[in-house]
């Protein structure tokens, strides 16, 4: 298995979850041009 990091693994998740069903979204500060903190949204 591969290593990631933690912020790896949260942005992947994120992107399984927001695939998979239609109804997810991301809210809040900073997540559009920014990328949240960290930049986990990014991209």
């Amino acid at each position: 298995m591969a290593e990631i990091t933690f912020r790896e693994a949260i942005r992947q998740a994120l992107r399984e979850e927001m695939l998979h069903d239609e109804r997810v979204f991301l809210m809040g500060e900073d997540i559009g041009a920014y990328g949240g903190t960290y930049a986990v949204t990014k991209g």
